[in-house]
């Protein structure tokens, strides 16, 4: 293949790949709306909901396969949103961040651990949680391991003072995607558990794995519900 061939070959794969990614910043979150809505007016919703965070303000800590109908969780605790995500600082952050926005709720752009914009997110996220405001962090996201807890909610919990509460939503019956995630969508006429959990607190002085260790079990027992 002569170079002008290959030109036209690089140019002709990068087009594709940007009016790809184009649409999916445009339409994937509408279409995540439009969907979620039918799961939600089809389903049998059951809530369980601390009441610590009727009065307080909280990080909600969830598996990034589980955020799907996570806005419609908050629309329980809250009557007006006065929620930031953590979501992640690559492209398809865009379409998490679009996707929540729908709902009123606001973006912080990084990551959950404390390098690649981490640090800055995470600055953020206290200010925040200081002014009262909610926060809502996967801490296995962007990219995993599965089921991982990466430090940034750790130090969030331990700088703020505010309780940490572990969230899940559990459809009876759903689809599991092949990803690393394992991102998890209801079914429709389906029974949905909708859950936050008690509050756990991490002091400013507790070692990051013992920390760890805590947010593991807590979210291992909301797991089993």
């Amino acid at each position: 293949m002569g170079k002008s061939n290959r030109y036209v070959e690089w140019l002709r794969n990068n087009i594709h790949r940007d009016i790809r990614r184009e649409f999916a910043w445009k339409n994937l979150p509408k279409i995540m709306r439009f969907i979620s809505k039918i799961f939600y007016l089809t389903c049998k919703n059951k809530f369980h909901i601390s009441n610590y965070v009727r009065e307080q303000n909280f990080i909600a800590c969830m598996w990034h396969g589980n955020f799907l109908m996570m806005p419609y969780l908050y629309a329980q605790v809250r009557d007006k949103p006065n929620m930031s995500f953590i979501t992640s600082a690559h492209n398809d952050g865009i379409i998490i961040e679009k996707y929540f926005s729908s709902f009123g709720l606001n973006a912080i752009r990084g990551s959950t651990g404390i390098e690649k914009g981490g640090i800055k997110a995470l600055i953020v996220a206290i200010r925040a949680l200081k002014n009262g405001q909610d926060i809502a962090v996967t801490p296995d996201g962007p990219r995993g391991p599965y089921k991982s807890i990466a430090d940034g909610i750790l130090l969030m919990g331990m700088k703020s003072g505010v309780g940490i509460c572990p969230c899940r939503i559990s459809p009876k019956r759903y689809w599991e995607l092949n990803t690393w995630d394992k991102f998890c969508i209801p079914k429709p006429f389906t029974r949905i558990d909708y859950y936050v959990g008690d509050p756990i607190f991490l002091s400013q002085n507790m070692d990051i794995e013992e920390a760890r260790a805590k947010l593991k079990e807590t979210m291992d027992i909301i797991d089993s519900l």
